[in-house]
């Protein structure tokens, strides 16, 4: 079996990722630029080289598919479009809302050190103590950054360490309303929430959700994730369109059509 390409461009931190068949991370690499089209070729460069891979030996491109950046996620679809282009490579877009979900999960299993036995209630895994035994079968929370204030998010059931999504919408609101909704969802679970959109806004999401939520700090969402979740889309036969596939931008562009000027009629 042949190795995968992966990468997620929808936070400031463009990652990438070379999995193998089995789903193993082989190189990886990463840079936070405030526009990836000047880094995003070079690091799949990079990681292709660190794993004498080249593109026509791929055996399938996975891209996370946003919500996030809507310019990161226009470099990132057209980088995966490019490079899958001519020797007719698999794409296989998978939510960034998703694959931050199944970095928190995996942030559940994290081992406390030796003797530890609870972590503070809001704090980044491994800064103190350990991790409560009720977390690990609960909720998760990716948020990311939507600018104007707003958060995309949406809360996900962890159960056996997959995350399973809670209703169908990705959502964008206001943190303090997509706190609101959590509460209502989780029904008094405990929540893991974590990405750039609670590290913007985490005295909001502390003092909403309160003691029963723990804030992970994770490098998410992570070219790894996005890779796995592909390899399962492409296990039930399954990719996108290279014509007709689009981000999942979250909500619609701050872009209008120009005015048209004003001509008067005049008299001759």
């Amino acid at each position: 079996m042949r190795p995968m390409l992966a990468f997620d461009t929808s936070t400031p931190c463009a990652r990438v990722a070379v999995l193998s068949s089995e789903g193993d991370c082989l190189a990886t690499a990463e840079k936070v630029a405030a526009r990836h089209s000047s880094n995003l070729l070079r690091l799949c460069d990079e990681v292709l080289c660190a794993t004498g891979t080249t593109v026509a030996g791929l055996a399938a491109i996975a891209c996370g598919a946003g919500p996030g950046s809507f310019t990161g996620l226009r470099v990132g679809l057209a980088v995966a479009k490019g490079l899958a282009l001519a020797d007719r490579i698999p794409l296989v877009l998978v939510s960034s809302l998703d694959a931050l979900a199944e970095d928190l999960a995996e942030a559940l299993t994290w081992e406390p050190p030796k003797g530890s036995q609870t972590l503070p209630r809001w704090c980044a895994a491994g800064e103190a103590g350990g991790l409560p035994t009720r977390l690990v079968e609960s909720f998760v929370l990716p948020c990311i950054d939507a600018g104007k204030g707003q958060v995309y998010g949406r809360l996900y059931r962890v159960a056996g360490g997959a995350a399973e999504p809670i209703g169908t919408d990705e959502l964008v609101l206001l943190p303090e309303d997509l706190c609101r909704l959590v509460q209502e969802q989780a029904a008094g679970g405990a929540v893991a929430a974590g990405g750039n959109g609670v590290d913007r806004y985490q005295e909001i999401f502390r003092a909403q959700l309160g003691v029963k939520a723990v804030r992970f700090q994770v490098a998410g969402p992570s070219a790894l994730a996005v890779g796995r979740l592909a390899r399962a889309r492409l296990a039930r036969g399954e990719h996108d369109d290279l014509e007709t596939s689009v981000p999942r931008y979250g909500r619609l562009p701050d872009i209008t059509k120009p005015r048209q000027p004003h001509v008067r009629n005049q008299s001759v």
